[in-house]
């Protein structure tokens, strides 16, 4: 009866969730002089950017692995990087507000999931964010006149950052739920924030690094989040591409089932102790 009772919720949790989805979408569309912002400051640090990489692709690097990328490669893959990683919202804030102020006991006596709808909500206005912001950067990449790479490759990197940008929401998850143990939840933040600069290859593919660096990297999550979209604007390949869907979706399983366990967790020790 357990099993059944759990079974017949799940409709009514898809539909919360969807409807969720709805409202941070239209929620972000809505603060639409905020998505602009974004969108400018987007601009502003792929001009920045784009004038470092050129520069050093320009020096061609003798002795190194960036001396064999394409001429202006190295811009585009930060340039999709950029968008995966500005399109992620801060839902962590959203849970450390609600955990500490108390908002979340309220929030358990309704009949519709809190963190589902939370999630949910989260990744419409990041769903949002990748419209703008892809907007933002391909008429920037046109008005450039650089080599336009292949419509393969756009199709790849939209699928791709999609589902990494939906890893980018649950490892913001993942820290904000850290505000059940600690007061800020800033600490597991900036833990996120590094170690998708650094694995995650938000400003330099991984595949750059060391060999043993290289592999340690693409078995995270971190590389997910942005590599595996990032390097296909380098150089589709229908291989890679597969093998980044099949990771991918493997590390939003898995860190989902995580992020339950937390919860879970979390929500003993607040119902036991109290709000931290």
């Amino acid at each position: 009866m357990r099993f059944m009772r759990r079974r017949s919720d799940f409709p009514r949790t898809a539909d919360a969730a969807l409807a969720a989805f709805g409202i941070g979408l239209r929620q972000a569309f809505a603060a639409w002089p905020v998505l602009m912002g974004r969108a400018l400051f987007y601009l502003v640090v792929m001009a920045i950017l784009a004038a470092l990489w050129d520069k050093v692709t320009a020096a061609h690097l003798p002795g190194t692995l960036a001396a064999h990328l394409p001429e202006g490669a190295l811009t585009l893959y930060v340039g999709v990087t950029e968008w995966i990683t500005l399109s992620v919202s801060a839902i962590h804030l959203r849970l450390e507000d609600d955990i500490r102020s108390g908002a979340l006991e309220p929030q358990l006596l309704r009949p519709k999931p809190y963190l589902a709808q939370r999630i949910s909500e989260s990744l419409g206005g990041a769903a949002a964010r990748l419209i703008v912001l892809a907007i933002a950067g391909i008429a920037l990449l046109v008005l450039s006149g650089r080599p336009q790479p292949p419509l393969l490759a756009f199709m790849y990197v939209a699928v791709l950052g999609v589902l990494g940008c939906a890893i980018g929401v649950l490892l913001f998850t993942f820290a904000g739920l850290s505000a059940f143990w600690i007061r800020r939840v800033l600490p597991p933040y900036l833990i996120v924030q590094k170690l998708t600069f650094l694995l995650g290859g938000l400003f330099a593919p991984i595949s750059l690094y060391p060999r043993w660096l290289f592999r340690f990297a693409l078995a995270t999550p971190f590389a997910a989040h942005t590599f595996f979209a990032g390097v296909q604007i380098i150089a589709p390949s229908e291989r890679f591409f597969f093998f980044g869907i099949g990771l991918e979706v493997l590390w939003i399983i898995a860190l989902s089932a995580l992020i339950a366990l937390l919860w879970r967790r979390g929500l003993a020790r607040l119902l036991r102790e109290g709000s931290p």
